[in-house]
């Protein structure tokens, strides 16, 4: 299946705080699936530090917005959710969405997934 975007929603009892334990494995999947591991391991720990921290508050966290073949992205909104998104449709948004919600499941998170939901790439009827 190729899409521009996944987009991962919690469930309402999923705080923010929650994601916690399950952030440094989800994170460093992500960036490992879609082939952005920093080569400097101090920018990768920076990177985690900042994300954390803003969980450790129970707040949004900025995720990965970097340039690059894909982003994870937590918008503002009530809930907690994040998406991938890519530029172009490709399968490896679905592989890497898929490897992500995988990591979730073990931390018992629940979660749905939902494929290109952004209004910019929903296809006109």
């Amino acid at each position: 299946m190729r899409v521009h975007s996944g987009h991962v929603r919690f469930d309402k009892s999923v705080t923010w705080k929650k994601l916690l334990p399950a952030f440094r494995p989800l994170f460093t999947r992500f960036l490992e699936e879609s082939g952005q591991v920093p080569q400097d391991p101090e920018i990768f720990a920076v990177l985690l530090e900042e994300n954390l921290r803003d969980l450790r508050e129970n707040r949004k966290p900025e995720g990965y917005n970097r340039e690059g073949p894909m982003r994870m992205i937590f918008p503002i909104s009530k809930g907690a959710e994040f998406y991938v998104y890519s530029r172009t449709k490709t399968t490896e948004v679905n592989r890497v969405v898929e490897q992500l919600s995988r990591v979730l499941q073990k931390y018992r998170l629940k979660h749905a997934v939902e494929w290109d939901r952004l209004t910019a790439f929903q296809d006109k009827k």
